[in-house]
């Protein structure tokens, strides 16, 4: 700016300063005989008006490398910036890849294969460790071909006769149970070497179906489903569920493909594949803890409710006509088979895991069971601390009509929300 009226006047200071101010630069209160001059930029007074132009030179030479200077400094600090946030986005973005290739690997969705070649790296690996011969894992290896073949469950994985064990052993127990009711007959089912890590969802449908394959109201719904169907058999089915228009958002995350793969599922796809099948039932989804410490004591209160509308009375032990509830938490899912209310009104879930191998589920067919091997099914309210959990319960058989509104409703809101 212009020391003497502030214009800006930029390089060309010099020039503005000598064309328009070049009467003022006489020092003020000078005498005649002895003209002063005032620098206009530092005050210092000359005598000779060539000395003072040469001393002004001199300021405008060094404003105008002071200005240069601070051209290149920002220019430089603009262009390191640049790289600096070029090089933080390539970094965000190469993180975002690993997370979302982590994700892929971790929900199945890496293409990695599904339960076939798991099934047979699986037992290729135990061959190399000695745990296994080599004709036995070219016998398991026919019989999983010809079970995939026909799309069913091999049973080797299944304990039936739990429920039925646990009558008995309530009607025997007189310690702290005060009533406790139990799901038609529910087979359990584990992982295998094929679906190890991933496959909870398709076994807790396979036990769901196995309760619903016993009871007569479902019959029609299930008149081609005779046998407990393979692990890539239910993928199938739900993408044919998805083919009716069930669920196009869920549909759309897993690219509308399931078989042949390691995809995790959840309540959605276990609620698209029943609907899908005419069987009526809804998901429950409670979003938030309703108690203190984190649990979900409305989750136990509904429980109840479905087994039962009075629990004031009636026998002890009542084994009902319900089929069993799918149960969904983050990273894994269970399947309820019954509740117990205590003598003090405390409530227990009775669940089966698919986590569970066979040989822990057998020790509770034994009919003199003292109740230790229970603990592998309780879970009280304080047991169920996840932020949230889903539930998938069946209760009837829709009409083609009402299968139909529910296909297209559910391409709406496929969640009730309980407050």
């Amino acid at each position: 700016e212009c020391p003497f009226c502030g214009e800006a006047a930029g390089r060309e200071l010099e020039a503005h300063v000598r064309a328009r101010h070049g009467h003022l630069l006489a020092a003020p209160g000078a005498e005649n005989d002895e003209q002063l001059y005032e620098c206009p930029m530092c005050s210092l007074t000359c005598t000779n008006i060539q000395i003072l132009e040469e001393h002004v030179d001199l300021h405008l030479e060094e404003h105008s490398f002071v200005e240069g200077g601070n051209i290149r400094d920002l220019e430089l600090a603009q262009r390191l910036q640049t790289e600096e946030d070029k090089q933080q986005r390539s970094e965000e973005e190469r993180r975002e890849r690993e997370e979302f290739k982590k994700l892929q690997r971790q929900y199945g969705l890496d293409n990695s294969g599904g339960y076939k070649q798991q099934f047979l790296k699986n037992m290729e690996r135990e061959v190399d460790r000695g745990r296994m011969q080599p004709f036995e894992y070219h016998k398991r290896k026919t019989d999983m071909m010809e079970c995939l073949a026909f799309g069913i469950d091999d049973g080797k994985t299944k304990t039936s006769g739990v429920i039925e064990a646990l009558c008995k052993y309530y009607q025997n127990e007189n310690k702290d149970v005060r009533h406790v009711w139990l799901s038609t007959g529910v087979d359990h089912f584990h992982s295998s070497l094929g679906d190890r890590g991933w496959g909870c969802g398709y076994r807790n449908f396979q036990m769901l179906l196995s309760s619903l394959l016993q009871n007569s109201l479902y019959n029609d719904c299930l008149r081609d489903t005779t046998l407990i169907p393979s692990i890539p058999k239910i993928q199938s089915m739900i993408e044919d569920a998805w083919r009716e228009g069930f669920d196009p958002h869920g549909a759309s995350h897993f690219s509308n493909r399931l078989h042949g793969s390691k995809a995790w599922i959840g309540a959605c796809e276990i609620y698209s594949l029943l609907t899908s099948l005419r069987m009526k039932c809804q998901i429950i989804d409670f979003h938030k803890p309703t108690g203190p410490m984190g649990t979900h004591p409305r989750l136990f209160e509904w429980v109840l409710r479905y087994y039962s509308t009075d629990s004031e009375s009636g026998p002890k032990v009542v084994c009902t006509s319900k089929p069993p509830i799918y149960l969904q938490h983050q990273g894994h899912s269970r399947t309820v088979v019954g509740i117990e209310e205590k003598k003090n009104k405390t409530l227990c879930l009775l669940l089966f895991d698919p986590g569970c191998p066979s040989q822990e589920m057998q020790k509770l067919l034994k009919q003199n069971s003292d109740g230790t091997s229970l603990k592998l099914l309780r879970k009280f309210v304080g047991s169920l601390k996840e932020k949230q959990y889903q539930i998938v319960a069946v209760d009837g058989v829709l009409s083609l009509e009402e299968k139909a509104a529910r296909c297209h409703a559910s391409q709406v809101l496929t969640s009730e929300k309980i407050p």
